[in-house]
């Protein structure tokens, strides 16, 4: 029982956390608050990076040296705290324009040099097995799929900051960039229920549990 409300809480925590982030994000980036409470706008913009940080710095076998360059970060901040109010909206775009690219890479750098499609890996260990050549051709062109969406998200974002008002900006990157991705995740299941209606279904969720507790002990061919 004690286990269940541990993981009830996390799951309100993280839940509300992603809700109250972006909403945070718009209204330190998009209203008035912008000038008149710059100081939430580059804490706001921090959190998330520095949030990964200190989790870092706390799992690592050397924490204390972890510990130490926390704290050296955070006296850089304390100097530049002038500039980061003037220009936190250059850490929200660089963020999230960073987050994609980051994603396409993931994706993308899966498909050249012979090596194994992202989604390919992930169907041989839900599925634990072999799979078939359509299938093998059918994860190749998702993960294809993956890619190029996470470049486009990158795009829009660079011409909407460029080109846009910050209002535009924010909307896209703080309100519709998640339900993007949710939609992505529902156009593929649609595709796949269609071009490969008997292949055994599988969540999300259950696939990517499957995944991080699986990883792959087959040799990439680019690293022979």
């Amino acid at each position: 029982m004690r286990l269940s409300w541990a993981r009830v809480a996390r799951g309100v925590v993280i839940a509300t956390g992603m809700v109250a982030y972006p909403v945070l994000a718009h209204y330190s980036a998009a209203t008035s608050a912008a000038t008149t409470l710059p100081s939430l706008g580059v804490a706001v913009s921090l959190a998330p990076s520095l949030a990964i940080l200190l989790w870092l710095a706390w799992r690592s076998p050397r924490r204390l040296l972890m510990l130490a360059l926390c704290a050296a970060v955070g006296v850089l901040l304390a100097v530049f705290w002038g500039a980061l109010q003037r220009n936190f909206n250059w850490v929200y775009f660089l963020q999230h324009v960073g987050t994609n690219v980051m994603l396409a890479a993931v994706f993308g750098g899966t498909l050249v040099g012979g090596r194994k499609a992202l989604v390919t890996r992930l169907a041989e260990v839900v599925h634990g097995a072999q799979l078939a050549p359509d299938v093998l051709r059918y994860t190749r062109q998702v993960t294809l799929a993956w890619t190029l969406f996470f470049l486009a998200v990158s795009l829009v974002s660079s011409g909407l900051f460029c080109c846009a008002s910050m209002e535009a900006w924010s909307v896209f990157a703080n309100f519709l960039s998640f339900p993007l991705v949710l939609l992505m995740f529902a156009v593929e299941y649609a595709v796949r229920m269609r071009k490969l209606p008997d292949l055994e279904r599988y969540g999300i969720l259950e696939g990517a549990r499957a995944f991080w507790k699986k990883p792959s002990t087959e040799p990439d061919p680019s690293s022979r």
